[in-house]
């Protein structure tokens, strides 16, 4: 086997992510906001070892512009 083999199978084929979290979506005047906690835990199925546990805050405000829909004239 190639080093990338190896690579491959020690990264991709033994582990497992497992993500979870809740979002809050709220509409604010001209955008969107965006709050909750993702947690994700990396784990080694050989070994059935957790590897890595992280939990990250998010936050997030976006801005929408304008929106111009044009509208026919009827007669």
């Amino acid at each position: 086997m190639s080093i990338v083999d190896d690579l491959v199978a020690n990264l991709v084929e033994r582990n497992a992510v497992r993500v979870h979290g809740a979002f809050t979506i709220r509409l604010l005047d001209g955008g969107v906001r965006i709050t909750g906690t993702l947690a994700s835990t990396l784990r080694d199925q050989k070994r059935n070892k957790d590897l890595l546990n992280i939990n990250v805050p998010v936050t997030a405000d976006v801005k929408i512009k304008d929106i111009v829909v044009p509208v026919p004239n009827i007669p």
